[in-house]
């Protein structure tokens, strides 16, 4: 059994996965024990400025992660303009941090609701961002271990702020909770992926000289950027679309549900960390030429399309049981309901996402931006006209909304892969 265990181990894919449990625990337990160190207005403004902050990455991450996994496949260089694009969005956030530029973002997206300083919101921005890329780069570069490592680095670090906020008897400020938890823990991440940015922008530094290199290197990257814009605005509709729910209560100032809805999205959150690293895993892997294996991962896919849903209801049962019986005193249980119709659904869109990431191998960006325009057209409406007045049945109509317009994309992604595998077949003979 132990041979068994140290052999998975031996897979990176399961090193990957394993990472991303670890990580996961360390926002979980964060998710789970904070609430009770905080009042329901507290809760709310919590609520609110970690979903805004979440959304805030999205929309600083500029589609670089999968533009740099889809087109580190195919071009050397893709390392170097990585690492140059990195550090521009990090100086922008330490401008945006520093200056009242700032302060036009915070209009935009409402995080002057939310009682916490313009600083902790960007540093913690530029903290997990920081994380997103580091874990991107160690992906493609197969040190998974390293991911690992780090991984254990963050929890440990974010139980030691935990207990210090929790052995404080004094009232805690959301500046600190974020600084103890969202930006300390990551100090070493930070660190690194700035050594292996600067080391990969003086690799080779004679390059530099070269005329031909430059010329290739403003080639790549007009593709690279001309392909992550397309991706930012992709990834930043779908993003807002999920947490304009949010965004509308912060602005509104609706605090008691609020903080009902804030404290399930928490553990919405969790899985969609999770499912997102399990992407991001997958676009790695898939090259538009690997047909067979990709047939195969479809039609494991639609294999287990009955045992997903099933353990989706269970877990979302279980998960609302356990909300039930930790949840703080002030919140009602109208908490419960939300975690319940929150995780479902979240579970649904996880399994719809495994098929429609394929459309970033092959390239169906534009399906998706449409698709993408129209869901959060729906979700507008739907808030301003029932949510406000009906909260419960408005989430649902909410949830049931982003599940059919990724339904409908999972299954016209799947059509015209098959459809080209099956041309390419022809092609072939």
């Amino acid at each position: 059994m132990i041979a068994k265990v140290k052999q998975l181990f031996k897979n990176d894919a399961t090193l990957f996965f394993f990472s991303n449990l670890v990580y996961s625990f360390s926002t979980y337990l964060i998710a789970l024990l904070i609430p009770y160190k905080l009042n329901m207005e507290g809760l709310a403004d919590f609520s609110a400025a970690f979903n805004i902050i979440i959304l805030l990455i999205f929309v600083f991450e500029f589609g670089l992660s999968i533009s740099y996994l889809r087109f580190n496949q195919i071009y050397k260089i893709s390392d170097k303009i990585n690492s140059a694009l990195q550090i521009l969005i990090f100086c922008l956030l330490i401008i945006l941090s520093q200056t009242f530029l700032g302060t036009y973002t915070d209009v935009v997206f409402g995080t002057q609701s939310v009682g916490i300083q313009q600083e902790y919101i960007y540093l913690s921005i530029f903290a997990l961002l920081t994380w997103v890329f580091f874990k991107n780069t160690m992906l493609a570069r197969k040190r998974i271990k390293f991911i690992v490592f780090n991984s254990f680095v963050i929890l440990f670090a974010r139980l030691a702020g935990l207990l210090y906020i929790f052995l404080n008897d004094m009232p805690i400020k959301l500046d600190n909770i974020f600084l103890y938890l969202f930006v300390l823990p990551y100090s070493l991440v930070i660190l690194l992926n700035m050594k292996e940015n600067i080391i990969t922008l003086a690799q080779n530094n004679a390059d530099f000289k070269n005329s031909r290199f430059w010329k290739i290197f403003f080639k790549r990257a007009k593709q690279f950027i001309a392909f992550s814009a397309l991706t930012y605005i992709i990834n930043g509709l779908y993003v807002y679309t999920s947490r304009y729910a949010i965004v509308y209560l912060a602005d509104n100032e609706m605090k008691s549900i609020l903080a009902e809805i804030g404290y399930a999205l928490t553990f919405g959150g969790l899985i969609l960390i999770f499912i997102g690293s399990l992407r991001t895993y997958f676009i790695s892997k898939f090259n538009i030429s690997n047909t067979e294996e990709i047939s195969k991962y479809i039609d494991m896919l639609l294999g287990y399309k009955i045992k997903f849903l099933l353990l989706g209801f269970v877990v979302s049962v279980l998960v609302s049981g356990l909300v039930y019986v930790i949840k703080p005193s002030y919140l009602t249980i109208d908490s419960v309901i939300y975690v319940f119709i929150l995780i479902y659904s979240s579970v649904i869109v996880a399994y719809l996402s495994l098929f429609t990431l394929l459309s970033k191998t092959f390239n169906f960006n534009k399906l998706e931006l449409i698709l993408n325009i129209i869901r959060l057209s729906l979700v507008i409406v739907s808030v301003h006209l029932i949510f406000a007045k009906f909260p419960i049945i408005g989430f649902v109509i909410v949830n049931l909304i982003i599940i059919l317009v990724e339904l409908y994309f999972a299954r016209t992604v799947v059509k015209r892969v098959l459809k080209k595998i099956e041309l390419g077949k022809i092609d072939a003979k």
